[in-house]
């Protein structure tokens, strides 16, 4: 039978005083640290619920060291399938993320109810009152974290989201990633487990913002990036103008090219220039073939044109560029 524990906050302005304001209510079933794992469903296999509270502590040092202020967890956990719980805050000073992974929940968020899936990303910000409920067959990773950034790495996770609601799918990546988050209590809270922690954190919200952006583009519309990208890889040795790219997708060249920056955050002919540079780089430090064969093979006759175009992308000259290899 579930039971409700508060937990009780005062965070002042320049310092943590208690738990940082993690979550104002959490119904917690029952909490391990024992060992689990996943079947191959990415499921859980053992039925532990999991729950860490960053001590203060650590808390107080991870708002002020340099390597960890940007972005840190408050506190994290796994809830598993086998039992009703809750989820739910008040007034907080921090972002609360939810990730199902099994089955499906009920999302209760400014004045409306719905359903969470498996796949599904949750994300509240600050001072935003919530109900989460999961279901027998609900199995769910939360986190609680804040920041100097965090607001900037919500960003780019809320823009893509439907007031706090979106897929993104089962990522066996972000599966190991929150595994590793849960493990660090058992590995211990030194300096180097903590930073590497952090920094996991910051790439698994960065991984989700990328998925949620590719995941809506790709219903708005079908526009394949990873063939218009093989078509340009594929014609490096010679100019494609935007007239030919934007016909190679069936779009006029403003949706084309709105498109493709919406997508890459590049224009579609700077972008196909960055490939051919690309490819220039390779092959002067794993050829010794002339900067003008070089400048040729991928559609640049004028050298000269070529170099200056190479330093305006690199940062130096092609000959500059190859001398280097050995000057790292």
């Amino acid at each position: 039978m579930s039971f409700l524990v508060k937990l009780e906050h005062i965070v002042q302005q320049d310092k943590i005083d208690f738990l940082a304001s993690i979550m104002d209510y959490i119904v917690i079933i029952k909490h391990s640290y024992l060992n689990y794992s996943m079947n191959e469903n990415n499921q859980l296999a053992d039925e532990q619920d999991i729950r860490l509270v960053i001590p203060l502590f650590l808390l107080r040092k991870l708002k002020e060291h340099a390597l960890t202020s940007g972005l840190y967890p408050i506190s994290l956990g796994q809830y598993s399938r086998n039992n009703n719980y809750q989820i739910s805050q008040r007034s907080n000073e921090q972002y609360c993320l939810i990730y199902c992974q099994v089955g499906q929940g009920k999302l209760h968020y400014k004045n409306k109810s719905r359903m969470v899936h498996r796949g599904d990303l949750v994300l509240i910000p600050p001072h935003q009152q919530f109900n989460y409920q999961g279901h027998n067959n609900n199995g769910v990773y939360w986190i609680n974290f804040t920041g100097k950034l965090a607001d900037d790495f919500a960003e780019r996770l809320l823009m893509k989201m439907d007031d706090g609601l979106a897929h993104v799918g089962i990522q066996s990546n972000i599966i190991a990633d929150f595994d590793y988050l849960l493990d660090l209590g058992s590995r211990g809270y030194t300096a180097t487990n903590v930073i590497h922690a952090v920094h996991l954190l910051q790439q698994a919200l960065s991984f989700l913002a990328l998925q949620l952006r590719a995941s809506a583009f790709n219903k708005a519309s079908n526009f394949d990036l990873e063939a218009i990208e093989n078509l340009m890889r594929n014609n490096l040795h010679q100019e494609l103008n935007l007239d030919v790219l934007a016909h190679y997708s069936q779009l006029s060249k403003f949706h084309f090219a709105k498109k493709f920056k919406d997508l890459t955050d590049t224009s579609p002919i700077q972008h196909f220039i960055n490939l051919k540079i690309q490819h220039a780089c390779f092959q002067l430090d794993n050829s010794e073939d002339t900067i003008k064969s070089i400048a040729e093979s991928i559609g640049y006759n004028d050298p000269y044109y070529f170099s200056r175009l190479f330093k305006k992308v690199v940062g130096m000259s092609p000959k500059q560029y190859r001398d280097s290899r050995h000057h790292q």
